[in-house]
Formats: structure tokens, C-alpha cells, sequence
């Protein structure tokens, strides 16, 4: 698939702008990069827009793109919804005088401020689902599972493109129209091997994954409820009786889940054993150097540190309510699923995984390479950038015929 940009803008190459609530070391921010990189190589004039400029993984954007900060330097940092609500105005206010072609909102926490910010500009929207949206709509009271659902039906409605990260999205009730009439497109995320196993040669600095003999478990996330690492020291603690191990979360340092997880730690008998390491621009030395990487979220679009691991030829043990993750073990084949409560399953998956003949990921990884994720997303900006734009939101050019999900090949 042609991932160069073809165009008759070679005076005036076409706007994109993405948002992203912030630089961190997430797998949305790394797709988004991954993105906007690519677009630039392909000639399109790219910016970034996020609540703060800052962040560890900055330093991987091509130097022709402008980041935007929308929030004053140095301002008291808050929760991410209270970030995402102090920066819409600036948001509305850069997107107005910027006038982008293509505005994409690259992870589903910026959905709602996008589409707000959006609203009445011109421009093709995007909306790239990133996430699992069933949890979403299963918490909390009636009225508040009803508000979501309208502020989501609402957003994807409005929206140009809807993009999908894996099959699994596209069997919720919201996403079914969409899907029939060809609005959703599926983009699968990928993992840039190359590029993982170059960075995965470089050192650990970690003293337990360079130096130790211990076998070490390691699992990468922000200490969120999504990321059920509560479930996975309890098993670690379980397989801690039967073998010497370690477990590295790496991730957060700070914050409410850190404290819970450095509790439970202790009361499990284990924090000494346990360390939790902040996030790092090169997580993938510490997935080489580890013994299993651990995936036990209750939730995931499509993970890519499930992608990483296994780029790094590290075994693997992820839930089955993890995203793709079924997919993209192939039901087992290639690492360890286990459902995500059972304590002792993940227990045993994890003592499987460290031990002497572990299932490992073979050449799995180079089979979902990001090449082939890229080309899709340069073939929509492509598309997009030669529609002829209008003044509405939603109706930049007119909607294509009704079909079965379309799946990026």
C-alpha cells in the first residue's frame, strides 16, 4: 500500500492536526506520533495539540511538527478530565485560526473535548477508537450510563471517520451503524519491530533486570483500575511461594493506585519484592530483559505494549479481556491467556512463563508490523485531504455506501 502522500499541495501541503491530552509514555501517544510522523513524511504540514507540551516521549516527533501546549506553562497539574476541561477554549480558539484540513483526535479521552472544539469548523473529523467502550457504559447509575451513551452516540455521529483498533470494537451497539454504513473503518495497531529491537539492545538500568538471576516479572501501565494489577500482585504473591521471583510495574510513581498498590505490596508480604518504576522514554530494554511481561487489564482497545513484548521475543501472559488479545495470540499460540480475576490461573501462567520451557512469541510480531497500520492511515489522510471541504461538521464530502466493516490490508 503507497504510504507517500500524492497531491496537488506542493505550495500548500494539507493541515493535520491530532490531539492528545499529553506526551506521556501511552500507547495512544505513541500511535499518535507514529501517525503524525508518517503524515509529515508523506508531505503533509502536521501539528500536535495537548493539554501540556511536555512529556517523555516528545523527543520521537519529527522536529518539522509544532506542539502546542494548550495550557498556561507551569500551571498546577490537575486530574485529566479537569486538564481536558481548562483546555478547550484554547482548543477551539487554535483550531479556528489554524484552519486544519484533517483534525484527529487520536484516543478516546479526547473524543468529547474534540468534538466540542470542532463544532461548526471546517475540516474532516476523525475519531480514532482507541479504547474498549463497554466499560464505559457499565459503570456507575442508569442516568450516568445514559449520559455516556448520548455524549458517545453524539460524537460519532458527528464525526467524518471513525477509526477502529481492533475487531472487537466493532461488535458494540453504538458502533453498528456506523460500521454498516461504512463510516468505521478498522486499522489495526501494529508494532514497528525494527525499531523496538534496536531500542531493546540498550542497556536496562533497572539493577533487578541487569544484574539479579531472580526471574523477573514485568508489567507496563499506568496504576489505573483498568490495568488490574491488583489481581496480578495478588497472583505474584501466589507464585512467589512456589519460585523467587520479582515484579517491576513500570509506570507511576505517584497518585492514589500507586499508594493501594504499595499497601496491598505490603500486606501481601511482598514489597520488597515489588518495585514500581516510574514511565521512560525506552521501555522496550526492560521488556527484553524481563522474563514474562504481564498483561491482566480488564479492558483494552488494541494493547501495544502486548506488541512490544512480543517484538522484544519476551513470553507473554495477557487476559482475555485484554483488547485483541486473543487475536493477536492467537487463542494461545504464541503466549499465555488467562481470564483476568483468577489468581491462581495468572499464577500458575506466570510460574509456565518464567520457567524452563515457556511458550514464547515467536516471529508473531512481524506479522502485525506498523508498516501496513501506517499505509491504511496515509490512505484515509490521503482520501481526506482531496475531499472538497465544507463549513459543517460531518458533512466534509458524502458518506461512503453501506458495506461490511472495511479492515486495512
Amino acid at each position: 500500500m503507497d504510504m507517500s502522500f500524492r497531491g496537488p499541495w506542493a505550495a500548500s501541503p494539507p493541515r493535520l492536526q491530532i490531539f492528545v491530552s499529553d506526551l506521556g509514555a501511552t500507547g495512544v501517544v505513541r500511535n499518535a506520533i507514529a501517525i503524525a510522523n508518517q503524515a509529515v513524511a508523506s508531505g503533509f504540514d502536521v501539528r500536535i495539540l495537548t493539554c501540556r507540551a511536555d512529556g517523555v516521549l516528545r523527543g520521537e516527533l519529527d522536529p518539522g511538527i509544532e506542539v502546542v501546549g494548550l495550557l498556561r506553562p507551569g500551571a498546577v497539574r490537575l486530574k485529566r478530565s479537569a486538564e481536558l476541561r481548562s483546555a478547550w477554549a484554547a482548543y477551539r480558539r487554535e483550531t479556528r485560526s489554524w484552519r486544519p484540513h484533517i483534525l484527529l483526535s487520536a484516543g478516546n479521552h479526547g473524543h468529547l473535548i474534540s468534538t466540542l472544539a470542532w463544532l461548526g469548523l471546517p475540516g474532516a473529523k476523525v475519531l480514532r477508537i482507541s479504547n474498549d467502550l463497554g466499560h464505559k457504559l457499565s459503570n456507575g447509575g442508569a442516568l450516568k450510563r445514559i449520559c455516556r451513551a448520548v455524549k458517545l452516540r453524539i460524537a460519532f455521529g458527528l464525526a467524518d471517520r471513525l477509526v477502529l483498533v481492533s475487531h472487537a470494537l466493532s461488535g458494540h451497539p453504538l458502533m453498528r451503524r456506523h460500521v454498516e454504513s461504512g463510516k468505521a473503518l478498522l486499522i489495526p495497531n501494529g508494532v514497528d519491530v525494527r525499531a523496538v529491537t534496536a531500542k531493546a539492545g540498550e542497556p536496562c538500568p533497572h539493577p533487578w533486570l541487569s544484574e539479579s538471576h531472580v526471574p523477573v516479572v514485568l508489567a507496563v501501565g499506568r496504576p489505573a483500575p483498568q490495568k488490574n494489577l491488583q489481581t496480578l500482585l495478588r497472583a505474584f504473591a501466589r507464585a512467589r511461594e512456589r519460585r523467587d521471583l520479582r515484579l517491576v510495574i513500570l509506570g507511576g510513581t505517584v497518585g492514589r493506585d500507586v499508594e493501594d498498590l504499595a499497601r496491598l505490596a505490603n500486606d501481601l508480604g511482598v514489597r520488597g519484592l515489588v518495585d514500581l518504576v516510574p514511565a521512560v522514554p525506552n521501555p522496550f530494554s526492560y521488556m527484553a530483559a524481563a522474563d514474562v511481561l504481564a498483561l491482566p487489564s480488564l479492558w483494552e482497545g488494541s494493547s501495544n505494549v502486548l506488541l512490544e513484548a512480543m517484538a522484544c521475543g519476551t513470553p507473554v501472559v495477557a487476559a482475555t479481556s485484554a483488547g485483541d488479545a486473543r487475536v493477536v495470540l492467537d487463542k494461545g499460540r504464541f503466549g499465555l491467556l488467562v481470564e483476568p480475576l483468577d489468581e491462581e490461573a495468572l499464577a500458575s501462567a506466570l510460574l509456565h512463563q518464567t520457567g524452563e520451557r515457556p511458550i514464547p512469541p515467536a516471529k508473531r510480531a512481524r506479522e502485525l508490523d506498523r508498516g501496513r497500520a501506517l499505509a491504511a492511515y496515509m490512505q484515509l489522510l490521503n482520501q481526506l485531504a482531496r475531499a472538497p471541504a465544507r463549513n459543517a461538521i460531518g458533512d466534509v464530502h458524502a458518506k461512503p455506501p453501506r458495506r461490511k466493516l472495511a479492515v486495512a490490508r
